[in-house]
C-alpha cells in the first residue's frame, strides 16, 4: 500500500508590530503640538504688539516654515496612527517644510544671532532644535517612493510668493515695516542690497532644494527604514 506523502506545512506568517508605528505615530503628533504653541500664532491679532500684530508675525519666513512643518508633522503622525504610509502629498509638504526649515536656521544662526542674548525655549525649538529636526527626520526617513525633481521649481514658488507679500507690504505699511532688517531698503546699501540678500536667499534655497530630492532619489535605506512602521507588513518565518 503506498503511503501519501505528508505535505509540507505552510509557511506561517506574522504581523509586525504596531508599536514601533503607534510610537513614531505620537511623537510626530506631539512635537507638531508642541512647534505650533511655540509659534502662538495668535500673536498676530495683537494690534498692541507692533512687531507682531496687524498680521506681521505672520510674514515672518520663520512662522510660515515652522507652520508648514507643523502640517508635515500632523499629516505623516496621523497616517501612522492610522496604519498608513504618508502619502505622497503629505511627504512632498515634507520635503517643503524640510527646506524651510533649514533655510530658517542657517538665516538665524549666520544673520539674526545677537551675542549675549539670553536663552529662550521658543527660539531655541523654532529656529535650532525644529530646523535640524526636521533635516535629520528627512535624511534618515526619506519618503519610500523618489521625489521629482520639478519639486524643487514647486517648492521656489514658496520664497518667491513670501518675497512678494514682504515687499508689498512693506511699501504699503505707514512705518515701512519688514520682517528682517536686510529687506529694509533704508539699511545701508538701499534696494541694491536688498535685491542681493533675496537672490541669496532663492539660491540657498534652490540648492537646499536640490539636496532634499536628492536624497529622497539616491537614499539606498528609503524603502527598508519604512517597514519597521508598517502595520500592514509581513514576513514570512520559514523556521
Amino acid at each position: 500500500m503506498t503511503v501519501p506523502l505528508a505535505r509540507p506545512a505552510a509557511p506561517r506568517q506574522r504581523t509586525r508590530s504596531g508599536v514601533p508605528r503607534l510610537a513614531l505615530g505620537v511623537v510626530l503628533v506631539v512635537f507638531a503640538c508642541l512647534m505650533f504653541a511655540n509659534v502662538d500664532i495668535w500673536l498676530a491679532w495683537d494690534d498692541a504688539n507692533p512687531t507682531l500684530g496687524h498680521g506681521r508675525l505672520l510674514l515672518y519666513f520663520t512662522t510660515q516654515s515652522n507652520l508648514l512643518a507643523v502640517i508635515a508633522l500632523t499629516m505623516v503622525g496621523t497616517a501612522l496612527l492610522r496604519g498608513r504610509r504618508p502619502t505622497r502629498g503629505s511627504e512632498y509638504l515634507r520635503g517643503l517644510a524640510t527646506v524651510d526649515m533649514a533655510i530658517s536656521g542657517l538665516v538665524a544662526s549666520i544673520l539674526l544671532t545677537e551675542p549675549g542674548a539670553p536663552f529662550t525655549y521658543s527660539d531655541f525649538l523654532l529656529h535650532q532644535a525644529g530646523p535640524a529636526l526636521m533635516v535629520l527626520w528627512w535624511v534618515i526617513m526619506p519618503p519610500t517612493e523618489p521625489v521629482r525633481w520639478s519639486a524643487v521649481f514647486v517648492w521656489l514658488t514658496h520664497p518667491l510668493l513670501w518675497t512678494l507679500c514682504v515687499l508689498t507690504y512693506g511699501a504699503e505699511s505707514s512705518d515701512g515695516w519688514v520682517p528682517y532688517f536686510f529687506l529694509s531698503p533704508d539699511e545701508p546699501g538701499g534696494w541694491g542690497a536688498v535685491a542681493i540678500s533675496l537672490l541669496v536667499i532663492h539660491l540657498l534655497f534652490a540648492v537646499l532644494a536640490v539636496g532634499v530630492v536628492s536624497v529622497s532619489r539616491f537614499a539606498r535605506w528609503r524603502g527598508s527604514v519604512w517597514r519597521p512602521f508598517d502595520a500592514h507588513m509581513h514576513e514570512t518565518d520559514l523556521e
